[in-house]
């Protein structure tokens, strides 16, 4: 069997949705926001072997995940012109929100986020075991030696933590109603490596934290289906998608297109991805903050506990796992 290099955690099927007339994609990467790249599907949003998993026998399946994702993805593109053209996809709910929570779940920003927390577990062990004298003492000067150690995790962990995060965003969806708005303005919409995004609306710009919500609250959920078309959940919608399902709308302005591209270009957690120049300015304005894992301490009445978040942030290097 042909083994399967690169693994797409952006689908080419999405992707495409994307493109300019000659099949080509601008890629800005936040480390370097200011010379993006025009490249094809094919050729970006990838990892080497992301989603291989270690056998039984020693070797290593390179393969099965793929295979299963692009179940997932084959009906992606119909559903796209479909939506386009504001024709009836209620038929397709379930293939559609498959489709999202799984682009929820594979992309790096979650991957990354499972690893953060687990890393974080580790050293407030090694913590707690200091201070309990379960290890030796720190030598002088070290006194803080436990939080300054490194944890690499191994990234078959995230794979698994995988599930986790689709059983959460089933809890996400379940609240919600959804729309789909459709883009007439000359602005279309960007997306990016990660385009599965919530926040509380009801809290300013700078006040919102990226999938921090109050479950029983206000939530806006938005995914870039293609640059002229979105879908929009919210509890607002709950009650006419329960009786009707998707309903087509027009976005309202262009300044409301931008705030949303806002959104993008902030939960965008490696790159920002156009379908055309004339928005770097505000790509440029995002580029150092991503959302990032944030772990608070409290003292409790049994020791301590960890609580562990995402914010607006600058992405660090995460320590690199060696097998060996």
């Amino acid at each position: 069997m042909q083994q399967i290099k690169r693994h797409h955690y952006v689908p080419k099927a999405y992707l495409k949705a994307f493109c300019d007339d000659k099949g080509k994609l601008l890629v800005y990467r936040k480390d370097s926001p200011s010379e993006p790249l025009k490249v094809a599907p094919d050729n970006t949003q990838f990892r080497r072997y992301y989603y291989s998993q270690p056998t039984s026998d020693g070797g290593q399946d390179n393969n099965s995940l793929e295979a299963l994702f692009s179940t997932i993805e084959t009906d992606w593109p119909t559903t796209v012109t479909t939506l386009s053209q504001r024709g009836d996809v209620n038929s397709k709910i379930e293939n559609i929100f498959e489709f999202i929570a799984l682009q929820r779940a594979r992309v790096p920003a979650s991957r990354d986020m499972v690893e953060a927390m687990e890393a974080q577990c580790i050293k407030d062990t090694i913590t707690t075991m200091f201070a309990n004298g379960q290890l030796p003492p720190p030598p002088p000067g070290l006194e803080d030696l436990p939080n300054l150690i490194e944890v690499a995790i191994d990234p078959h962990q995230s794979i698994y933590g995988m599930q986790t995060i689709l059983q959460g965003m089933a809890v996400v969806i379940d609240k919600l109603g959804f729309v789909v708005v459709h883009n007439t303005t000359e602005r279309p919409f960007l997306t990016s490596d990660n385009p599965v995004l919530w926040f509380d609306p009801t809290l300013s710009f700078d006040e919102q934290k990226p999938y921090n919500i109050n479950p029983e609250g206000a939530i806006l959920f938005f995914f870039p289906v293609s640059p002229s078309v979105c879908l929009l959940g919210s509890p607002d919608y709950l009650e006419r998608y329960s009786r009707y399902g998707f309903e087509h709308y027009e976005a309202p302005n262009e300044e409301w297109i931008e705030m949303m591209n806002a959104q993008i270009c902030r939960f965008a957690y490696e790159a920002v991805i156009a379908s055309q120049t004339g928005q770097e300015g505000l790509i440029k304005e995002f580029a150092d903050i991503s959302p990032v894992h944030e772990a608070s301490t409290l003292k409790t009445l049994r020791g301590t506990a960890t609580i562990h978040q995402h914010v607006f942030g600058k992405r660090k290097a995460k320590p690199k796992w060696n097998s060996k």
